[in-house]
């Protein structure tokens, strides 16, 4: 019941924020690493369910974001993968299966270390555009 409790509120919390204003990505991404690390963490199906249910929670608000017109398409693709793979430890968190939705996680993090090179511009980006 704690664990409903915590996802409905987030997912409140969510959407008057995004209705309030414009969605701040370092706050949201800063957020998304604390529940990530959270979720790797954690000692039972529990505690990784609320981690992750945060997590999803931010990366809805990431899906609202603007992005620069010439990354915004990359970084969506990202974002509905993020999301696709966060509904799959779910189902496994669901089935009580903690050691499956801790191999789910490295799927997380392989899809964070691959969407992060597009981020920034390299140093020669930088120079000759």
């Amino acid at each position: 019941m704690k664990v409903v409790m915590s996802v409905l509120l987030s997912g409140l919390l969510v959407c008057g924020s995004v209705s309030a204003n414009e969605v701040d990505m370092e706050k949201t991404m800063k957020q998304m690493a604390l529940s990530f690390k959270q979720a790797k963490e954690a000692q039972s199906v529990a505690e990784m369910t609320v981690a992750i249910a945060s997590f999803e929670a931010q990366v809805q608000l990431a899906q609202q974001a603007k992005f620069a017109p010439e990354k915004a398409q990359l970084y969506q693709q990202g974002l509905k993968e993020l999301a696709l793979e966060v509904e799959q430890t779910q189902l496994l968190l669901e089935k009580h299966d903690f050691a499956a939705a801790q191999q789910q996680l490295q799927k997380l993090d392989e899809l964070r270390k691959q969407y992060h090179k597009h981020r920034k511009p390299s140093f020669w980006q930088l120079i000759f555009g």
